[in-house]
């Protein structure tokens, strides 16, 4: 478990709690998900996961820098395994590793509030803030030890609505950037499965969000982590507004 003061672990729980539950979602045994980035309205890109999350594996569909279907199946825990290039595997590793990336990435954006005290993770309690329609937000701020995941220098401000305890956005330096840090929401918050996760972000100052498509299927064919040819046509149905 990572280090965290007195009353950030005492927000963090509250947020735990609203969302379901540790124990509920580290009971969950597959996630499938959709990561949709949007802008103007209109769907630039959709990247599929069937993640089993009981045996640590991750298969990712989505389009590269040229146009065509790539689908990457990954071990996470230790980032080997299998990838395919508009259905041909490829003779390199480069698109698991592109597709082990992606995993981290898209499923941050999904269940971040689940990792606040994964170990090596730093929670401070940053005080109270209040916004323009006068919520009121507990803020805590998240850092990590050095050599934690792939971008340890990452940090992250989250704003802790005092009413519902859920999240209602984050600010964030990633270790690429430069300040000052930008914003971006975590709203439209679904029951979706057991667990209560957000599947609408948007961004500050700017016409792009994410979205999600969120299903908790009991079983998942074996096939997935074995079979390169497409699966896009299984796409999560929408999660309900």
């Amino acid at each position: 478990m990572g280090r965290a003061d007195a009353k950030a672990a005492a927000v963090a729980r509250s947020m735990d709690e609203a969302m379901g539950g540790q124990s509920t979602w580290e009971s969950v045994p597959y996630v499938r998900f959709d990561f949709v980035v949007v802008r103007e309205g209109k769907e630039l890109v959709r990247f599929r996961h069937w993640w089993d999350k009981r045996n640590g594996r991750d298969r990712v569909e989505g389009p590269d820098d040229k146009g065509r279907n790539v689908t990457s199946i990954v071990n996470l825990s230790d980032r080997k395994g299998k990838s395919f290039t508009a259905g041909l595997a490829d003779k390199d590793s480069a698109n698991v590793q592109m597709g082990y990336e992606r995993w981290v990435n898209d499923s941050y954006w999904l269940m971040m509030p689940f990792k606040l005290r994964d170990p090596g993770t730093i929670l401070k309690y940053d005080g109270v803030k209040k916004g323009p329609s006068g919520v009121e937000w507990d803020v805590l701020e998240l850092t990590f030890e050095s050599g934690v995941g792939l971008t340890p220098k990452d940090h992250y401000w989250l704003y802790v609505n005092r009413n519902t305890h859920l999240m209602d956005k984050w600010d964030y330096l990633l270790q690429d950037m430069k300040p000052p840090a930008q914003s971006a929401t975590w709203e439209e918050w679904i029951k979706s499965g057991p667990v209560r996760l957000s599947t609408l972000h948007r961004f500050e100052g700017k016409p792009t969000m994410l979205r999600f498509d969120v299903t908790f299927p009991v079983t998942m064919d074996e096939s997935l982590f074995t079979d390169g040819r497409t699966k896009e046509t299984t796409s999560a149905p929408s999660t309900s507004r």
